[in-house]
């Protein structure tokens, strides 16, 4: 993943490279096969009850420095896990579900912008993931890879998603690893 480096006149002068993947791509007659083999590579982390917010958003950002463009998580269900690998449930949110859902100039002038892999949900499982962290070590992170990552269908516009993190691993240098999935109204995973 590649930006354009933009100064303040929005004069394009250089790039940036994020981040670098591996991404399969498959005919649609390939995909019930391809979701069998990507369900059973899923970790088994259980999946997030549905239920109210005992968390408002709020409660997320008051940790957090993202503004309202990258707000992706809707607050916290509750707790999951167990006490050597503890978690945290919450709402994930889609992009038109987002507090300030123009992300990019273009919107702003009425032109539409679809971004197919999902990434509002994404940076979910980031916050998500980051507040298992700060909750319960006491860390304040930021991402800084994905170890691996599937999308097994995109989600219907009016679905409320909800997402699971839970802690599976610290190393001594502060990183930690988390399984993170993100379910949607009928707990068929994202």
């Amino acid at each position: 993943m590649v930006s354009d480096l933009t100064n303040s006149k929005g004069e394009v002068f250089g790039q940036r490279e994020h981040h670098v993947g591996k991404v399969r791509m498959v005919e649609k007659g390939e995909v019930s096969e391809l979701f069998a083999q990507e369900l059973e590579q899923t970790p088994h982390v259980g999946t997030p009850p549905a239920g109210e917010v005992v968390e408002e958003a709020s409660f997320i950002y008051s940790r957090y420095f993202h503004g309202p463009r990258f707000q992706s998580h809707g607050g916290v269900i509750g707790g999951s896990g167990e006490s050597d690998a503890p978690g945290i449930d919450g709402i994930a949110l889609m992009r038109h579900q987002l507090p300030n859902d123009k992300l990019f100039a273009r919107e702003d002038e009425g032109e539409p912008v679809f971004l197919e892999a999902l990434p509002m949900l994404i940076e979910a499982g980031f916050q998500n993931a980051g507040l298992v962290a700060m909750e319960f070590l006491r860390l304040s992170s930021l991402p800084i890879g994905i170890e691996w990552s599937t999308m097994l269908r995109v989600p219907e516009k009016d679905e409320s998603l909800r997402v699971r993190s839970i802690l599976v691993d610290q190393s001594d240098d502060g990183v930690t690893t988390h399984h993170v999935i993100i379910v949607g109204d009928d707990d068929a995973p994202v």
